[in-house]
Order: C-alpha cells, then structure tokens, then sequence
C-alpha cells in the first residue's frame, strides 16, 4: 500500500508541476504577440483490477491544449484584412489630397487670378505693364499645372514601390509558414498538437492577412494550405509560390501583381502570369491597387479634364480677337492637344494679347471688347467634370 501512495502522490506531483510550469509559461508570454493561453489536461487514471475491485490509481496528464477558436480567428483575420486595405488606401488618399490643394494654393484659384487679370487689360487695353500681368498669371497656372501633375506621378511611383515592398513580405511570410508546416506535420504522428508552431503559423497568416486577403485549409498532416481571397494557391504543405510586381502591359506607370511560374526555356527567368484584381481581395496590396485604379486614375482624368477645357477655352476666346496691331491673335497655351505634363505658355509679347474685337468687327487698338469675354470666362460654366453639368472654374476645381 505504501509504493501505491507514492506513486499516487508522485503523479499528482507531476500533474501539479506541469500546470504550475504551464501557467508560468503563459505569464512570461503574457505580452507574446500571437500567443494562445496554454492550459494542462488532466484525466483520471485507468483503476486497477484486483479481486476486490478496481482500486484507484491516481491523475494523469493526457496532453496540453491551447485556448483558441478556428472561427474567431478566421474572422478576426478577415477584419484584418480589411481595414488594412482601408488604411492603406486612406493614407494615398490623404497623400492625394495634399497634391490638389484648395484655397490660395490650388489651381482653380490659380486660373480665377489669370482671368481676373484681364480686369485692368478691359480698363486699359493699351496699358503693356496690364497686358504682361496676363502672361505671368498664365505661366504661374502653368507652373502649379505641372507641380500637380508631378506629384501625381510621385505618388503612382510610390504605389509601386510599396506594392514591391508588400509582395516581398508576402513571399518571406509564405516561406516561413511553408516551413512551419513541415515541422508541425512531423509532430502530427505523436498525438499532441505542438502549440507554439502553431500560434506562431497563426500569427504569420494573420500578417499576411495585413498585407493580402488570405482563406486556409487545414489538412490531414495538420499543414495549413494558404489560398488568396480569390483563390490562387499561395502555400500548399511545404511549398511556397512566388509573387512578383510587374508593369501594366498597357500603361507601363502602373504595378500589377503577378505569380510566377516555371519557365521551361529559361528556368533563370521564370514567367509572370497577372493576377486579376478579383484574387486580391483584401490587405494593403488591396488597397494600394484600388488607390491606383479608382482614385489616382480619376484624379489624374480630372486633371486632365481641367486643364485642357481651361486652356481650351482662353485659345478659344484668343483667337476670336485681335492684338494690338490688328492681326488675329494666336493661343495663349501650346501642347495642344492640351495635357497637364506638357502645357506651356507659347505667346511671349504682351502687344499679342487680343484684346480687341475679331472680324468683321472694325478694329481700334483700345477696343476691350475681347478682354471683357476673356474676363467673362471667369464666371461662365466652362469645365465639364465626371459626367456632371458643365461648372464653373471654382466650382469644378472643388469636385
């Protein structure tokens, strides 16, 4: 009876230990990101048989568990993955909206104060100081048009630098998980699940979910098959695939992502197959192409829009009058047809402004008629953004 007490007493010992060790083990990983809360499970031992009955045989430990729920942590990861799409595309967007400014530093206010300039060419049309006042106010447009278009190509180029940088995590994160997968398939066999691999794969797929929308499938082996949101197999066992950032075969400015595949001619220069933006469903990459292919692309038509309506217009009021010597004048603005990165002021001589009547219109040198119609252009509904109504310059500036 006596080695059955010991033996009692020494398995629940055991038993004892291995929570007290488990519970120190949860404390010092209290601040562990990733980590589950581990606990010890406890069964009662197999009684033993004699002719008297069975007799009693003490506790024993059957494994360690760790507190975690398959659901909650899908969903948490889909959560994840959306607001990181969110963010990411809130941050361009913030970025974007600094390019484009209101007030006194915007283009709209820009081309109101080169309208307004003919005010005093309307009062004094043979005034050449007025008449040079129009040509600086069309270069300073001109310059905040180019400024604009500058930063919306620093921001498309920093859209495909941080589009390489996240593919590249993708990759590193793939891999890592593709190798955890091996070592927790090698512990399948012995019945226990080892839960620091798999808290640590649980914390890799969830930051992957912060960079691309990821779904997974547990196997038999207990390796976890990764899959993008739309469904091209990014892990599967111990093997990873590969993504790359790659041009837009129609618009070399912008980043696509593509899975590489075997090239059997050149296996140094592997193929790269375009992944349709239905596949990308969520993370930062997510949202770095919604910013690229919805927001910068209609600010960059709008800009577009803008511009060359404006400058459309002014041309189109200039060559309607005549200069100070009685010629027809010439546009204001060249590099027709009219784009935001290559419109310039092409009339340098101040006496080419027409601010007279055209024909057949008798003509006199101090005539204002003209500069009055360029002044009134100001006011008019001349840009015509989105589909909208037509709008005036402070008003469609503001859309």
């Amino acid at each position: 009876m006596g080695s059955g007490i010991y033996s009692l007493g020494t398995g629940a010992m055991f038993a004892a230990q291995a929570m007290l060790d488990t519970t120190a083990h949860n404390i010092s990983n209290v601040n562990t990101p990733g980590y589950s809360r581990q606990r010890v499970e406890l069964a009662t031992e197999d009684g033993l048989f004699t002719g008297a009955g069975f007799f009693f045989c003490g506790v024993r430990l059957t494994t360690v568990s760790r507190a975690t729920n398959e659901v909650l942590t899908k969903e948490a990861n889909n959560n994840t993955a959306a607001s990181s799409a969110d963010a990411t595309r809130l941050n361009k967007l913030t970025q974007l909206e600094k390019a484009l400014p209101l007030g006194e530093a915007g283009l709209g206010y820009s081309a109101t104060q080169f309208l307004n300039a003919f005010v005093d060419v309307s009062n004094q049309p043979l005034d050449m100081s007025a008449r040079q006042v129009v040509l600086a106010r069309a270069q300073e447009w001109v310059s905040r048009v180019h400024t604009a278009d500058q930063q919306l190509t620093q921001l498309q180029n920093g859209v495909v630098s941080d589009l390489t940088l996240n593919v590249a995590q993708v990759n590193n994160l793939s891999q890592q998980i593709a190798e955890v997968n091996q070592s927790i398939a090698t512990f399948k066999g012995s019945g226990h699940t080892p839960n620091d691999l798999l808290d640590r794969r649980d914390k890799m797929v969830n930051d992957l979910n912060k960079l691309v929308q990821v779904k997974t499938v547990e196997a038999d082996d207990g390796s976890l098959s990764v899959f993008l949101g739309g469904g091209q197999l990014l892990v599967l066992s111990n093997k990873a695939q590969t993504l790359s950032v790659v041009r837009d075969p129609v618009d070399s400015s912008l980043g696509r992502v593509a899975l590489q595949t075997p090239n059997a001619s050149n296996p140094s220069l592997p193929n790269n197959r375009i992944l349709d933006a239905s596949q990308l469903t969520g993370g930062a990459i997510k949202g770095l192409l919604s910013f690229q292919d919805v927001d910068l692309a209609a600010t960059r038509q709008d800009l577009e829009a803008f511009v060359s309506q404006f400058a459309a217009a002014v041309d189109g009021a200039q060559v309607a009058g005549r200069t100070m010597t009685g010629s027809v004048g010439s546009p204001i603005f060249a590099g027709g047809p009219y784009s935001a990165s290559t419109i310039a002021v092409s009339l340098t001589d101040p006496a080419g402004i027409a601010a007279a009547e055209g024909p057949p219109s008798p003509f006199s040198a101090s005539d204002n008629t003209n500069a009055r119609n360029m002044l009134g252009l100001r006011d008019q509904s001349i840009i015509t953004l989105d589909n909208l109504p037509p709008s005036s310059l402070t008003d469609a500036y503001s859309q």
